[in-house]
């Protein structure tokens, strides 16, 4: 087994390479560690959801979660400050995940070493009473749009077009709206999905600083609804 640093701790990654060529490698998410004397084995949940007891081999892979920690907000982006100071604010615990720049969450879950399943991207509709919503679903999914106006009741649902999006959300870049934060009256809606998993991952309202924190705790400084609105 190949092990990047000497402590393994839930949320890192598991990968285990396949045996034959061709045979595409599996991911997952160290949930617990359940030895690490004699024999090590983890509670690890997979990339298609189910969950397992893993005792590594040969094949396996271990990777840390790429959290840099952070001790001053200084250099980070002012969008994200203000994120961080809500969070401080509700006394939410949350990590600051600098990395190089990326424009998607699947792109952002690579950068960082994290399970797609794990990571969030936001996408905004607009209801015919000009309510924005902002639907909450995994890196690896796509949001229904027909759910989505279902889960929040509306008759009808438009998603917002980038000119939208920077007049609507102009602290954030485009593209990189959080699911809390900003213009107040946004209904927030999280895929169940993301509530199988304890933490997520999202922009901090850059394309170079995610933020990772509980989901639970997320659905509650978002005053987030939850419910099926990907498709996976």
């Amino acid at each position: 087994m190949s092990v990047t640093r000497q402590a393994v701790e839930p949320g890192d990654v598991v990968v285990v390479t396949g045996r034959r060529v061709g045979e595409p490698a599996r991911l997952g998410e160290i949930l617990g560690v359940l030895g690490e004397s004699d024999r090590p084995h983890y509670a690890v949940r997979w990339e298609d959801g189910h969950e397992s007891v893993l005792y590594p081999g040969d094949a396996t892979t271990i990777k840390p979660r790429a959290l840099h920690r952070v001790t001053s907000t200084t250099d980070l982006p002012i969008a994200t400050v203000q994120l961080i100071e809500k969070l401080r604010d509700a006394e939410i615990e949350c990590e600051i995940l600098p990395h190089r720049r990326t424009t998607t969450a699947a792109a952002e879950a690579r950068a960082l070493g994290l399970v797609p399943e794990t990571v969030a991207k936001i996408v905004i509709g607009r209801t015919e009473d000009g309510v924005h919503i902002r639907a909450v679903v995994p890196a690896s999914s796509h949001v229904s749009i027909s759910k989505l106006q279902s889960a929040v009741g509306a008759t009808s649902l438009v998603l917002l077009t980038e000119q939208d999006l920077v007049s609507a959300y102009p602290q954030f870049e485009l593209g990189a709206v959080p699911p809390f934060g900003g213009p107040a009256g946004d209904k927030v809606v999280v895929d169940r999905e993301l509530t199988k998993h304890h933490h997520v991952t999202f922009d901090g309202g850059a394309h170079n600083t995610a933020l990772r924190m509980r989901t639970d705790d997320l659905i509650t400084v978002a005053d987030a609804a939850t419910a099926d609105i990907a498709v996976h």
